[in-house]
């Protein structure tokens, strides 16, 4: 019988609560794979040798997520990165944005429920330099992007994995998967979410909130857009980003808007705000991302940190 693996790194578990959300279908991949490591189903505390196929999630943010990761890679014929944060560095990556002392200084003595003490321990992991996207430390066979994976999506792919299938997938935008029409536009600047309420039937980013729906990857059906609510960004870049060394997250936002609107590019960058958070905050932590020569990442982390 096959056996699968479940690995939690640096993130919130989500992904693996997305994998038991599919219910009762589990009770047929169970007929077929046997799940032999799962912190968060099972009280099993290593991985054993001879796994088939083993799912990471969360990002590399210490160096016991780095061990488990690479104890994974070599005991897994077949490694999987299920989630944005394992693809791409995720809500973790964020940390970049501060030093280290500054984040153990929040966490351990300014926040409500840290101890009255303000003693900061001393044996935790220690943090590594940056955060990683699991594939920036190892070899990846597969990607699963998403935050978490949406259930009908893990509903095609894992019985497919499971039984060696090969499955033809959409590669297409949230856009693509988008019911809104462009309608006209008009006055055009640049809203916060919480200013006024969208139009349900047209283009949000017509209407002048920040979508990030154009440049990013679907498969998750523009849950967010359907429910009058911009994307921002969970699933990571769309394929045309991936794959052109001059395409990045900001700069292309900034030339649709342009392209939207006919404002000239620098009058668009005048408007964006908080641009780590609205444009980077699931790719932040991704050397793939940051590498690219039009991307602004490693001036933001530069600027806010370490």
């Amino acid at each position: 019988m096959m056996k699968i693996a479940i690995e939690e790194l640096a993130g919130c578990s989500g992904c693996t609560i997305a994998v038991l959300d599919l219910h009762e279908m589990l009770l047929d991949v169970i007929e077929e794979a046997e799940i032999v490591y799962s912190p968060v189903i099972m009280d099993t505390k290593e991985p054993p040798e001879g796994i088939d196929i083993a799912f990471v999630t969360g990002a590399v943010r210490n160096e016991e997520n780095h061990e488990r990761l690479i104890r994974l890679r070599k005991r897994a014929k077949t490694l999987v990165a299920l989630g944005t944060c394992a693809c791409y560095g995720g809500i973790s990556g964020l940390s970049m944005l501060s030093s280290n002392e500054d984040l153990f200084q929040c966490v351990y003595r300014e926040v409500e429920t840290a101890k009255p003490d303000g003693v900061i321990p001393t044996d935790v992991p220690p943090f590594l330099y940056r955060a990683f996207a699991v594939g920036d430390l190892a070899k990846i066979d597969y990607y699963i992007t998403g935050c978490p994976p949406k259930e009908a999506f893990l509903k095609k792919i894992i019985p497919a994995m499971i039984a060696g299938d090969t499955l033809e997938l959409s590669r297409k935008s949230v856009c693509a998967e988008c019911d809104r029409i462009m309608g006209p536009v008009e006055n055009w600047s640049l809203s916060r979410r919480h200013e006024g309420v969208p139009d349900r039937e047209h283009c949000l980013l017509g209407q002048g909130y920040l979508c990030l729906g154009s440049v990013t990857f679907g498969r998750c059906g523009a849950a967010c857009p359907k429910n009058n609510i911009p994307c921002h960004g969970c699933n990571g870049p769309s394929l045309d980003i991936l794959r052109e060394p001059c395409r990045d997250i900001y700069n292309m936002m900034v030339r649709r808007i342009s392209d939207l609107t006919d404002k000239p590019e620098k009058e668009v960058e005048k408007e964006l705000y908080d641009v780590a958070h609205t444009m980077y905050a699931f790719t932040i932590g991704s050397l793939i991302m940051e590498d690219k020569e039009t991307s602004k990442i490693r001036d933001l982390v530069k600027e806010r940190g370490r």
